[in-house]
């Protein structure tokens, strides 16, 4: 008898590891399609792994990284900062929510180092963008209105989404074809597929002409920069190098007017900021940083714990007496790692997140894959709050997870 329940439970086992392996891949699909599949298949992945880990007692070798560390500790100090943060109930448990993304960096590594299914990760994930972007171009060039498909699903999508976004705001949009155009050149080279110089071409171009996102356009060009250096400058390859000679060709047309738009936008925005009118994107960005230096003044080694920077803010404008729509104004959410950290956990914990990205980078030196993810993370850790957001912050544990497999990471 206890030999068939042995054989139903390996069987189960075997089933479950089969279908196991194509939770990340759903989820990747999806990131730019439906938010509600994407949380649905990546907290699948974790809660399965999570489990097998338990029962096969499998805890030797689930921090294989350092920054999976330095991650680990920077929620668990959130946690204990519990005990004297100036934040109320709600704001403490949606922050917790938020950054336990941290946890789930090295339970996926391990996930996908277990099931090898890092290829099919990356062809799903560039399948599901293929599709966004299509739709993209439609809804561009008005070939196809999607209002009624917000209207029938209720998408309160007023103001996050420019020409370009079909289904996340512009500034997701923006990163995650950055990473999709930068991963396609990989994926090209190595299969020595030609569509995909094509894809990745249409890609950029959908970034920095079609689509409004100045977050964007910084990692877009950098992680250019990073292609001519590992491609082009030293491999000589003539492919890409006319790729970009064709894209810049495009840049100094008359198609270029979005991004000549967003540059006109910084330029009022930095007007606004002059005359201390804190109502741009940048205002308020520089509004976030100047109460998240003072908080560190305030509060240094340790911060004013977890969920605080709300609470913070709200008490800055009230004392400097600062004109700003509070409404806008007054969140936990700084749109910035790093002043995000600081006012939390002081010097300590703006130290740790250091340590986070230098070990990012580490692991990402002279390696192509690793050198455009650390891009990505440390340019939004300036200009968002990386982890933050929910469908950028599954974004960024997914592709750190993925891309520093000793498979890809080389």
């Amino acid at each position: 008898m206890i030999s068939i329940y042995g054989f139903y439970f390996s069987l189960i086992r075997v089933k479950l590891k089969d279908f196991e392996k194509y939770f990340l891949p759903f989820a990747s699909f999806f990131i730019l399609i439906s938010t509600a599949f994407l949380n649905f298949f990546l907290l699948a992945a974790v809660a399965s792994t999570t489990l097998r880990i338990i029962i096969e007692k499998d805890y030797k070798n689930i921090i294989e990284k350092k920054f999976m560390l330095y991650g680990i500790l920077i929620f668990i100090f959130l946690l204990l900062s519990i005990y004297y943060t100036t934040a109320d109930f709600d704001s403490i448990c949606n922050t917790l929510k938020k950054y336990v993304k941290f946890l789930y960096i090295p339970i996926l590594f391990h996930h996908i180092r277990r099931n090898k299914n890092h290829l099919l990760i990356i062809n799903y994930f560039i399948a599901g963008g293929v599709i966004v972007l299509s739709l993209s171009y439609l809804k561009y060039f008005n070939i196809v209105n999607f209002n009624f498909l917000y209207n029938y699903f209720d998408m309160n999508l007023v103001g996050t989404l420019t020409n370009a976004a079909v289904f996340q705001n512009s500034i997701v949009h923006g990163v995650i074809f950055s990473f999709l155009s930068y991963l396609s050149i990989y994926v090209a080279r190595k299969n020595k597929n030609f569509l995909l110089y094509f894809f990745s071409a249409l890609c950029f171009y959908n970034i920095i002409f079609m689509n409004d996102s100045r977050n964007s356009y910084v990692i877009a060009i950098l992680l250019l920069f990073l292609i001519i250096y590992y491609y082009t400058y030293t491999k000589k390859n003539i492919v890409i190098t006319f790729s970009f000679l064709f894209l810049f060709l495009i840049s100094v047309s008359p198609l270029s007017n979005t991004m000549m738009s967003s540059v006109n936008d910084t330029i009022d925005d930095v007007k606004l900021l002059i005359n201390k009118n804190y109502t741009s994107s940048i205002g308020l960005r520089t509004l976030w940083a100047i109460n998240g230096i003072d908080n560190v003044y305030k509060a240094p080694i340790l911060g004013s714990g977890v969920g605080s920077y709300q609470d913070t803010i709200t008490n800055f404008i009230v004392k400097k007496d600062i004109h700003v729509n509070k409404e806008l104004a007054i969140t936990n959410n700084p749109h910035n790692e790093l002043i995000s950290l600081s006012t939390q956990l002081g010097l300590f914990g703006l130290s740790l997140y250091v340590l986070f990205l230098y070990s990012l980078f580490k692991e990402s030196n002279n390696k192509f894959l690793g050198a455009g993810v650390f891009v990505i993370v440390s340019v939004s850790s300036l200009f968002n709050a990386a982890l933050y957001d929910n469908v950028f912050g599954l974004f960024i544990v997914l592709i750190i997870s993925l891309v520093y497999q000793k498979e890809l990471n080389e």
